[in-house]
């Protein structure tokens, strides 16, 4: 059977860093990974945010084994 979880994503202000954490069913929690967030804004940089939020899509989707089986990968 696969172990299923949630996941927990966190950003820090002030170190500008996106944390995304696993959650289990029993409320372990599991450091998954840590992204930084692009600098400036949208505006200033629309290539860096859409970049980014591949990234963030990507890994969100490929670390659940549901998401994984659906789209067959």
């Amino acid at each position: 059977m696969i172990q299923t979880h949630s996941h927990l994503v966190e950003v820090d202000e002030i170190a500008r860093l996106l944390t995304i954490h696993r959650v289990y069913a029993n409320g372990r929690r599991e450091l998954y990974t840590e992204m930084e967030l692009p600098t400036g804004t949208v505006d200033q940089s629309e290539t860096s945010f859409d970049a980014f939020c591949r990234l963030l899509g990507e890994n969100l989707l490929l670390d659940s084994p549901i998401a994984r089986k659906l789209l067959g990968l």
